[in-house]
Formats: structure tokens, C-alpha cells, sequence
């Protein structure tokens, strides 16, 4: 129905100019309201839309202007028809265009947000321009001219009040200055330079001064153009980002990545490059399985992989009413990708979660061996040794001479075992007093063993396990297999969250061949982020280096 309203305001609006097209040229009287008509278009295409009412009653009422002013000049006779409208319209125009400029104001009205003041403020630029051009046209220009001025600004503010009853996306009201500033600068720089070189010109006597008065306005305002772009380019980025992102910009922020070692870390960098390409205060990446939980006045959106919903992307933005549209589309293209590495990111947690796991039950099954030969095998070789001790003294023989040490050594190995097997060596002590009761069970027989830690820290429990179980296998190692006298150990902390552990023997050396232990040690260190490299050293024996981590992720 409004757009049929519309539509009839059109036609009945456009009468005068319908009848001026009978004569054999189109009457001034007839030309002024020429412009009067697009409004009743703008008015169907804003009913059209349902959301905008009140101003598409307005531009309704507005199309029939002309017929009105029509009707007016018709009540008294003398003059031509033509030529009273013509008289009407020419002294009554200014009034006439103040009036539309303000029932256009009125229809647009205001609301609180950015967009509807936005909308307004363009209304009133505007519409003071265009009611400054019919001014100027009335007392500059003969009556036709002035016709045609009416006519071209009602159609532009027809086009104009279209555009922003329409639009969603209105820039800000300073970028259209911003660029005014801009040209102005350029401009004045040009024209400054013109009038140093007229100067100088005539001061010293150049022939053609003007020629080079427009040849040194024109070069400079070409000069100067890139640093006013330049300027104004600055001033668009510190408010929406870059919207891109250079090789330089991903090098800058990602140098320190090697460092991390959580692979939430990356979450940070990700949030950092969105910042640093829509122009948001804070950004961040949670991972998240669940519903979205955005702050006050911040802005969300879930990433999804697959129709999964594996983290969120959330924003700070500047205006508390929110990003600008041009941020959001750069968000929106971004998102795909932040979500694929949210995804990674959640995929690598769920792996080192797992691997804690393995490490947890690895750990209860060595428990449960740990069980069965402190239980088992322990008594066994505890009775043997006794009966073999027994039936030393009541008669001697070679052979139980032989036995009897031997014995004793392999229930020093039990021990030995089972302290390296269990976490419980650990427990209730710090790692030095560990070692040192470790250290303590090997001492003996000749035998020198060192050790040396330069700073203990508080260390998470699977590493601490590795360090003891490490050092334990390397002193081992280099006693039954090396015939090592002398072994040192030494436990140091480096930088970037590394600890590294030497177990240094005088050994034999030689070709080293990893096996079960060394191997076992290898695969753990590795599920740690960490690693160990046996090699024989020049001083002759072998060298166990280890670097484990010394931060561990929850």
C-alpha cells in the first residue's frame, strides 16, 4: 500500500511537468518543480522496505509539491498561467527548499546510536549546501538558471536521503573531513609554492611568470600528494588495523615463538595478528567446547570446524558501540582461519594430554612391578642369601664362597631397580636429597661419585621423575658396563625453561649401544619435549646429556 501511495504522489506531483511537455519548450514555471518528483521514487523505495515509515510519508507528501505550488499560482487571474508559477516559484523558492530541508529532517528524525546519528549529520551537511547553492543561484543567476539549480539539488538530496534511509554502513563522521583535510593541504602546498614563485618572479624579472607560476604549483602539489596520502593512510590505520599483514608484521610478532612451549601460546600470537589487522584494542582466542562467554562490551564470534565449536574469537573494540563495518568484514574473512588454528591448537593439547596419560599409567604399572618384586623376587633372593650365609658357617665350600657375594650384588641391583622404578624415592624430598640417597647406594668399593646442582627449581613431578631416573641409568651404565671409577653428575637450569643434566664417567668408552634403559629414558624425555645424546668424550668414558623442560602445561 505505501508503495502505491508513493507511486500516485509521483504521478499527481509530476502533472506540471506532464502538461510543460506540450509546449514547445519546457516553461521555467514548469522546470522548477522538475526535481520535486524523485522523491516520490525515494519514498516507494524506502516504503518498500517497511522500516522507515515515517520518512517515506514525508517523501510522499514531498512529490506533490510541485501540483501545489501549481494550484497556488492558478488562484488569481492577469498573467499567464505560466508565468505566475514561473513569478511564485522565483520568489518563493528559498522558502520552499528550507521547508523540504526541514520536514526531511523531521522524518528522519534521531535515535541513540552511531548509525542514526550518522545519518542525520549527512542529512544537515547536506542540506545546508544545497540550500547555500539556491541562495547563491537566486542572486547570481537569471531565473531559468536558478530553475535548473533548484531542480539538480532536489534530485541529488532524493538520491542522498535514499542512500542513507537504505544503508548500514555509514563511514564515520570525521574520515569524509579527513580527506577534505587532505586535498586541502595538498592544495594549499600548491598554491603556496605558486605564489613564492610569482614572488620571486617578479622580483626577478622572469619572463612568463604565470607559466611558471602554474608550473611550480602544479609540480609541487604532485609532490606533496603522497605524504598528504601517506598522512591520511596513517590516520585510517591507527584506527581500523592495517588490514593486512606483511612478511615483515608475521616475522615481528612470531620471533619469539621458537621459545614457547605450550601450544596455547600460539592462541596469543593468532590474537595478536587479528589485532594488529582490524584495529581492535585486545583481542583474544579461547578454545572452548562449550557456550561462548563474552565480557561486557566486548564482541564474540564462535569458530567452528566442521559444525564443531572449538573456541571463540573475542574483541575489545574501541567504540563502546561497537567495531566499525569495515572491521567486521576484515573479522569475518579472518575467522575461517583463526578457526583452523584453533583447532590445531586444541588437537595438540588433547595430544599432550594424552601423553601425560601414557606417562600416568606407565607409571602405574611400573607400581605394579615394582609390587611384585619387592613382594616376589625381593623375599627370594633375601632367603637364598640366608641359607647360603648359613651353610658358609657350617661348612665352607669355593663354591658357595662364590655364590654369597654374588648374591649380595644382585639384591644391591633389586634395590637399585626398584628405587629407579618407583616415584616413591621422590616423594617427601626434593630431587637433590633424592640423588644424594641415590648416589649414596653406589658408593663404595673404590668407586667416586660426584654431584653438583647449581640451581634447583621448582620442577613439575613427571620431570623431576625423568631427571632421577635419568641420572640413575647413566651412574649404572658407567659402573657395570663402562668399569668406571669416577662419575660425576651435574643437574644445571639454562635459559629459555630448559634444564640440562650430566652424568660424565672415566670409563672405557667405546661403541655405545642403546638398550632397554637408554631407549625407555629416549621415548620419555621425548613425550616431555625434551631429548638425551650419549657419546663418548675426548677425556676418554662417556658422556649422558639431557635437556628436559623445566615448564610443563596444565
Amino acid at each position: 500500500m505505501g508503495v502505491v501511495v508513493a507511486a500516485v504522489a509521483t504521478g499527481f506531483g509530476a502533472l506540471p511537468l506532464l502538461v510543460a511537455f506540450g509546449e514547445s519548450t519546457v516553461p521555467t514555471g514548469a522546470l522548477y518543480g522538475a526535481g520535486w518528483s524523485a522523491f516520490g521514487v525515494a519514498a516507494a523505495l524506502v516504503l518498500d522496505r517497511g522500516t522507515e515509515s515515517r520518512l517515506g510519508r514525508v517523501l510522499a507528501v514531498l512529490a506533490v509539491v510541485p501540483t501545489v505550488m501549481a494550484a497556488i499560482a492558478l488562484l488569481p487571474a492577469g498573467a499567464p498561467a505560466w508565468t505566475r508559477l514561473e513569478d511564485l516559484w522565483h520568489r518563493a523558492d528559498i522558502l520552499v527548499v528550507l521547508l523540504t530541508l526541514v520536514m526531511l529532517a523531521w522524518g528522519t528524525g534521531h535515535a541513540p546510536g552511531r548509525t542514526p546519528r550518522r545519518r542525520l549529520f549527512w542529512l544537515l551537511v547536506w542540506s545546508a549546501a544545497m540550500l547555500g547553492a539556491v541562495v547563491v543561484a537566486a542572486s547570481a543567476l537569471d531565473t531559468r538558471g536558478e530553475a535548473v539549480v533548484v531542480t539538480l539539488g532536489m534530485w541529488s538530496l532524493a538520491g542522498l536521503v535514499t542512500r542513507l534511509a537504505v544503508a548500514t554502513d555509514l563511514r564515520p563522521i570525521d574520515e569524509p573531513l579527513l580527506d577534505l583535510v587532505t586535498v586541502a593541504l595538498t592544495l594549499a602546498i600548491g598554491a603556496a609554492v605558486g605564489v613564492m614563485v610569482r614572488l620571486a618572479g617578479a622580483r626577478a624579472g622572469i619572463p612568463a611568470p604565470d607559466l611558471a607560476v602554474a608550473f611550480g604549483a602544479v609540480t609541487s602539489t604532485a609532490l606533496a600528494w603522497p605524504a598528504a596520502a601517506w598522512w591520511r593512510r596513517a590516520r585510517l590505520v591507527h584506527r581500523y588495523g592495517t588490514g593486512t599483514l606483511t612478511p615483515t608484521d608475521v616475522a615481528s610478532i612470531t620471533a619469539d615463538l621458537h621459545h614457547l612451549t605450550d601450544p596455547r601460546d600460539l592462541l596469543a600470537k593468532a590474537a595478536e595478528m587479528v589485532a594488529a589487522c582490524s584495529g581492535h584494542r585486545e583481542v583474544r582466542l579461547v578454545l572452548s567446547q562449550d557456550s561462548l562467554d563474552v565480557p561486557p562490551g566486548w564482541v564474540g564470534h564462535p569458530l567452528l570446524v566442521g559444525g564443531d565449536l572449538v573456541g571463540a574469537l573475542l574483541l575489545d573494540p574501541d567504540d563502546p558501540q561497537g567495531p566499525e563495518p569495515r572491521q567486521v568484514r576484515m573479522v569475518e574473512q579472518l575467522v575461517p582461519t583463526v578457526a583452523l588454528v584453533c583447532r590445531a591448537v586444541g588437537l595438540a593439547v588433547e595430544a599432550e594430554h594424552g601423553h601425560l596419560d601414557v606417562a600416568r599409567e606407565r607409571d602405574a604399572e611400573r607400581a605394579r612391578i615394582l609390587g611384585d618384586l619387592h613382594d616376589g623376587l625381593g623375599p627370594v633372593l633375601a632367603g637364598m642369601s640366608m641359607r647360603v650365609q648359613a651353610e658358609l658357617r657350617r661348612g665352607p665350600t669355593p663354591f658357595l664362597e662364590s655364590l654369597a657375594p654374588e648374591l649380595a650384588e644382585a639384591r644391591g641391583d633389586l634395590r637399585r631397580i626398584v628405587s629407579g622404578l618407583t616415584p616413591s624415592a621422590l616423594q617427601n624430598a626434593d630431587l637433590a636429597g633424592a640423588l644424594e640417597r641415590l648416589i649414596a647406594t653406589f658408593d663404595g668399593d673404590g668407586r667416586q661419585i660426584g654431584l653438583e646442582i647449581a640451581d634447583e627449581l621448582p620442577l613439575p613431578g613427571e620431570v623431576t621423575l625423568a631427571v632421577y631416573r635419568c641420572v640413575a641409568e647413566g651412574i649404572t651404565n658407567a659402573l657395570r658396563h663402562g668399569r668406571a671409577s669416577h662419575v660425576t653428575v651435574r643437574v644445571a637450569t639454562r635459559v629459555a625453561g630448559h634444564l640440562s643434566v650430566d652424568v660424565r664417567d672415566d670409563g672405557v668408552g667405546g661403541p655405545i649401544v642403546p638398550g632397554v634403559g637408554l631407549t625407555s629414558l629416549r621415548h620419555r624425555a621425548e613425550q616431555l619435549g625434551g631429548s638425551i645424546d650419549v657419546r663418548a668424550h675426548d677425556g676418554g668414558g662417556v658422556l649422558l646429556h639431557v635437556e628436559l623442560p623445566t615448564e610443563r602445561s596444565a
